[in-house]
Order: structure tokens, then sequence, then C-alpha cells
């Protein structure tokens, strides 16, 4: 059985990551709406805090040291993931399913968050894809899909999966998008798993 995990506010808190990296934007004096301006110019891309950088350093300058932290926050992604994240991606090996990390997002930036985070042990493959996740060559089918973006699950229904679990996690982005059941964590799955209902 092949399980599809999404990574960012699923398995890691994209949301506090982005604010203290927002944050150091702030240390460092960078106007939001400049970097809000080179961000939407990246759009194409996806989101790379590098590559954002260096495209407002064309217009305004600003102390290269930020590149430094913004490296050590980047080397630190393990420290963002949820509380439950590992037990119950070791509880899905054990289980010895084939764990598929499929994540949207700009490549570099993604697989980086990814090694950082110090789970490779855990999962057998890791697709980083600009598409929307329901627009790839994968076995739907015989899918297993986790993930909290409502428009990506709304995508992966048209491909009739085995099953698809919304992940709705407290505080975060799209929670007042209602489309389906939705449980609060992955450690909520534990009773699926058990119930074999995977």
């Amino acid at each position: 059985m092949r399980v599809y995990i999404d990574f960012d506010r699923t398995l890691f808190d994209c949301d506090s990551f982005l604010s203290d990296f927002y944050a150091i934007i702030n240390k460092y004096q960078i106007p939001k709406d400049v970097f809000k301006s080179c961000q939407i110019q990246c759009k194409k891309e996806g989101f790379n805090p590098r590559l954002i950088l260096d495209s407002v350093y064309e217009d305004y300058t600003f102390d290269m040291d930020i590149y430094h932290e913004v490296d050590d926050l980047l080397h630190r992604t393990n420290d963002y993931l949820y509380s439950d994240t590992i037990s119950f991606l070791k509880y899905l090996k054990s289980c010895e399913y084939e764990i598929i990390i499929l994540t949207k997002g700009n490549d570099e930036y993604q697989k980086e968050k990814i090694l950082n985070a110090q789970i490779d042990e855990y999962y057998d493959e890791l697709i980083v894809t600009m598409k929307h996740k329901g627009k790839l060559n994968l076995d739907y089918e015989n899918g297993i899909f986790i993930d909290d973006n409502p428009f990506e699950i709304i995508d992966i229904l048209k491909k009739n999966p085995k099953k698809i679990i919304r992940i709705k996690r407290n505080g975060t982005k799209y929670n007042d998008v209602e489309i389906s059941e939705s449980i609060d964590s992955v450690s909520s799955l534990d009773d699926i798993v058990k119930n074999k209902l995977l």
C-alpha cells in the first residue's frame, strides 16, 4: 500500500517556521511591501527565501548577514516538526506501508527543508511538484493521501483515490474551508491505521 503524505502543515509547522523567517526579514529592516513584491515576481519558481532575497537585493540593499540567519533557520527545520510527526511516521513504517512524501513548492527549497527535518529514514520516496497533486502520474486508485489543503484534496478526489484523509491542524491556513471530514493531528490517524482502514 502506498501512503502519500503532504509535508507543510501536515507533518511540518510551516506557519511557525515562516513566522520566524519573517522575524529575520524584520530584523534586517527589509520593508514588507518590497519583500512581498519580489515574492510575487518569483512566484513562478515557487517560494524560495534565498531567491526572493536575491531579487530584493537588486533594488534594496541590506546586510548580507541575513543569508547566514536564513541558512541557520533552514538547517533547523527538524525543530518545526509537529510533536506527533515522528511517532506517526515510525508507526506507518512499522506497518510496512510504502511512504511517499508528496509536497508542492520550489524543488530546491522543499528538498532542503525535508532533508534537514531528518525524517529520511521514515519515507521511501520524495516527490516535489509545482503541479496540482491531482495532475500527476500516480497510482491514485491504490493510494492513500494525507493532506491539509482542501483545494489539492478536491483535485485528488477526481482521481478516485483508495482513501483521502484531511489533516486540519488548529490555527493553520484553510481552516475555514470545509470540504470533508477532517482530523486535527496525524496522531488521530492511529485508530484508522489500527482498524486497517488504510
